[in-house]
């Protein structure tokens, strides 16, 4: 008990945590430091071992998954990076408290510097490419997270970055200060619950984005679009750069939470076979076999009651930790919001969302 009184301050406000088995891709870290950056978030930054710096080489734009174990329940949460990638001896995610998020409440009211928490590598497809230079952003609240790591880079390399940025008011602006202090960024701030100076009145709607593409046109020009943040605002955004012409593969989205209404990147396919599948997972270069019906439990949830390591973090369809490749057979998936076309044709699957589709089914985690 004194450990957890050291590690996250007074004790009568501690959460039941306790440290939770060694995962594949996950590193224990201590944290270097944990900066209050708005009154509902927090900056948590990671001293990475010279040992380990090579596996936490990260794009901007990637994410790390934690892990920890709360009244004897494990949790796994995804956040982005938000510190530089060109130094190598950190990295720093934010955390923003919400409403019921146990982790994210406790992170924000408990967790200090010298703790210890499992990290993963870093991994996720919303990332800059090596010849993004010039570079819009729609971001609203938390999902601005990603977004200043893209700015560093384009600092260092010379690139730009259109920046329009929504809150509720001006004290939930995360890392404002620091985007004001980037000479290659431009940001146009909303605030939707404040009126203020200098600041623009109301939300990042389908008509308040429309507007500012059609006040500068030269927007349409950019090499990347990155949207981040509610489902409402990515959709609008997509929206309106669709109807300006903006080609899809130009545009990269990240989502937070599974959806209510926005449609996966590919539609759920049909499952037209019934009955049970022999189904063989490769897992860290074991195979594991097991029958599985396919009206019954997603791979994931299969493997993972069995007591193997089989990754994931949102079990949603949102991010791709989950990731296998069909190398026999057929699986279908009920959502995809993270595969890209291109993977989809490959063979790749969200084992969190896939059930057999064939008599019989191998699947890798391992490729």
């Amino acid at each position: 008990m004194g450990l957890f009184k050291k590690m996250f301050g007074k004790e009568e406000k501690q959460t039941n945590v306790t440290t939770t088995k060694k995962h594949k891709g996950y590193h224990d870290l201590n944290i270097q430091s944990v900066e209050k950056v708005t009154p509902e978030a927090v900056r948590v930054t990671f001293d990475i071992p010279e040992e380990l710096r090579s596996a936490y080489h990260f794009t901007p734009g990637q994410y790390v998954n934690i892990c920890v174990m709360m009244n004897g329940q494990e949790e796994r949460r995804s956040y982005s990076i938000c510190s530089d990638a060109s130094d190598n001896s950190t990295i720093a995610i934010a955390i923003k408290a919400i409403h019921k998020g146990n982790v994210s409440q406790w992170a924000n009211e408990e967790l200090k510097a010298g703790a210890t928490l499992q990290v993963s590598e870093p991994e996720g497809h919303f990332k800059l490419a090596s010849e993004e230079q010039q570079v819009v952003a729609f971001a609203a609240g938390s999902g601005i997270t990603p977004i200043l790591s893209i700015a560093k880079k384009l600092q260092e390399k010379g690139g730009k970055l259109h920046l329009f940025y929504g809150n509720k008011n001006f004290e939930s602006i995360i890392f404002r200060q620091e985007f004001d202090q980037l000479s290659n960024t431009t940001v146009k701030h909303f605030l939707s619950q404040e009126e203020r100076e200098g600041f623009n009145h109301g939300r990042l709607s389908k008509e308040q984005i429309s507007e500012q593409i059609k006040n500068d046109l030269n927007l349409l020009k950019a090499d990347a679009f990155f949207l981040c943040g509610p489902e409402a605002m990515i959709s609008a955004a997509k929206e309106v750069l669709a109807l300006f012409g903006v080609p899809k593969e130009k545009v990269h989205f990240e989502l937070y939470t599974t959806p209510v209404n926005m449609k996966p990147e590919t539609p759920a396919e049909e499952n037209n076979f019934t009955g049970k599948s022999k189904v063989s997972v490769i897992l860290d270069d074991e195979r594991i076999n097991f029958e599985l019906d396919s009206k019954g439990k997603t791979i994931l949830e299969t493997v993972s009651n069995a007591g193997y390591d089989a990754p994931y973090s949102c079990r949603g369809g949102v991010c791709c930790t989950c990731k296998a490749k069909v190398l026999e057979g057929k699986a279908t998936m009920t959502l995809n919001y993270s595969l890209t076309d291109e993977e989809v044709a490959e063979g790749f699957i969200l084992t969190c969302q896939a059930r057999p589709a064939s008599e019989k089914l191998v699947i890798s985690y391992d490729e």
